[in-house]
């Protein structure tokens, strides 16, 4: 009988150096997931890398960090700041800057490129499956890097490709 595995998300690469960075070695990455965490922390888990979105108008958001008095006034008012441009307003709001959000987390991963991209890579096919599950006739697009409308340090953003858009953003 044959047999095949399919590879996770990570690479067997990228798991075998993560354990090695993060445990030693000492078990895998699969492992060390409920070693970490509890259950509720893996529940948490699962809802943040598969959350809330909020449409409003013709706009996609990630509710978790939209600004909580954000309503239709504000939503005009941002229209109007960006011309109209929706994109614009989808990669604004969207923008989310990493370390703000592992602020107990050991600095040195903070650091460490390696880290940052596996997990914004991570963000952006989980996010990304969501959206296309939610919005298949959309087409999104993620940016990572430093900064991004005005986060600080290395930050996570997506808007929509919208067909009437000139050039990218």
């Amino acid at each position: 009988m044959n047999s095949k595995i399919f590879q996770g998300f990570l690479s067997p690469e990228q798991r075998a150096a993560f354990a090695g960075q993060f445990i030693g070695g000492a078990v895998p990455l699969f492992s060390y997931a409920t070693e970490k965490c509890a259950i509720d922390g893996m529940l948490a888990a699962a809802h943040f890398f598969a959350p809330d979105f909020t449409l409003i108008g013709d706009c996609v958001f990630l509710t978790a960090i939209m600004p909580p008095d954000f309503d239709m006034q504000s939503y005009r008012d941002m229209e109007q700041r960006h011309h109209g441009d929706h994109s614009a307003m989808e990669r604004w709001v969207n923008a989310w800057s990493v370390g703000d959000y592992f602020l107990n987390a050991d600095p040195s991963y903070m650091d460490d490129e390696a880290v940052l991209t596996a997990f914004t890579d991570a963000l952006q096919f989980y996010w990304g499956q969501r959206l296309q599950q939610l919005f298949p006739e959309r087409e999104f697009v993620f940016e990572t890097g430093c900064e991004i409308e005005g986060e600080l340090g290395f930050t996570v953003t997506f808007y929509q490709k919208r067909k009437t858009q000139e050039t990218a953003l």
